[in-house]
């Protein structure tokens, strides 16, 4: 597991770097043209380990699951199950046992190679499903008569929205077994699925220009906080978070929640490339564009994937900016 620590420094009084003592840190000064150049020191650390429920059934049987007592997601956030849930999905791994399905989850190195069959449902205001409920695009697949003991790993994904493998609100596991006679099973609490441990700590801050320009380049960056090669097609938006009062180690012990807990966030759809202007940052509550770094408080800056399936960004940073 990752463990976190701090960089000591000393920093003389009168040198001209960022007011970084919450990190111990000296900052290099910004790049005077606003080029923020991000290499993997820059970057933060996570540790996510899936462990999904698993539900017993009856093999080869239309099985009825039910998860209208799922009122907290995989990340321990409120779920409201009618509301948020707009898309089921099952997808079979033929190969793969449960816990190499779920590490897959956590690193985002599943292949679509290695899934056997993908078949989905939109409940609407449902909050249960049978198996005869799902297909492959309106073509019915005969599922119980792949659900079988033996056949592989079953995975239940739910997801609000409904692109394929991305907003996973929870995860689980069906289990055919010839042996079993129940044909019914619920999906429940999701704060006991993901177990992490996020380092934010360690990271080397990046100073830049409070008042711009702003160009953000991430070439440099060869892995992802997972650990994972950084593959730059997976990178479908920038988002950067301000918190007033949090420091890094307050926003380290409260990773799932950093973007509940910020103050304002901005967002920027990447269409492809390894860099990008942070001019062109929309604010996510009036649509403004972002306008430039306060003097106080903590910046976090996110590489996100819409199409992966772990909710961790793929980069993140803190930003701080420079003042003389």
């Amino acid at each position: 597991m990752l463990t976190s620590s701090l960089l000591v420094a000393c920093l003389d009084a009168a040198d001209d770097s960022a007011d970084t003592a919450e990190l111990g840190q000296a900052v290099d000064p910004p790049d005077p043209s606003g080029l923020i150049a991000l290499g993997d020191g820059n970057n933060y650390g996570f540790d996510g380990q899936l462990d999904g429920p698993t539900i017993p059934l009856a093999a080869e049987q239309d099985a009825t699951i039910d998860f209208s007592g799922l009122d907290k997601d995989l990340q321990c956030h409120d779920l409201d199950p009618v509301a948020d849930v707009d898309n089921v999905a099952l997808l079979m791994f033929r190969y793969l046992t449960e816990t190499e399905v779920e590490a897959g989850l956590s690193t985002d190195s599943l292949e679509m190679a290695d899934m056997s069959l993908y078949i989905s449902y939109e409940p609407g205001d449902a909050t249960s499903f049978r198996l005869s409920d799902l297909s492959f695009f309106g073509t019915d697949p005969e599922i119980e008569a792949e659900f079988h003991e033996g056949n592989g790993s079953f995975l239940v994904l739910l997801t609000t929205g409904t692109t394929v493998g991305s907003g996973a609100r929870m995860i689980g596991f069906l289990q055919p077994s010839a042996g079993e006679t129940s044909t019914s099973g619920a999906l429940t609490d999701g704060c006991s699925v993901l177990d992490y441990e996020a380092d934010l700590t360690s990271l080397q801050p990046l100073a830049v220009l409070p008042d711009g320009p702003w160009t953000l380049d991430w070439s440099a960056v060869t892995e992802t906080g997972q650990g994972t090669e950084l593959v730059d097609t997976k990178v479908t938006s920038v988002m950067l978070a301000y918190y007033a009062s949090l420091t890094m180690a307050d926003l380290e012990r409260q990773f799932l929640d950093i973007e509940i807990l910020a103050d304002r966030t901005w967002n920027l759809e990447h269409a492809g490339g390894t860099s990008a202007d942070l001019s062109l940052l929309v604010d996510a509550s009036d649509g403004s564009t972002f306008a430039g770094f306060e003097a106080e408080g903590t910046y976090l800056l996110a590489l996100r994937c819409g199409s992966c399936p772990s909710p961790a960004p793929l980069v993140l940073t803190q930003l701080v900016p420079w003042r003389e």
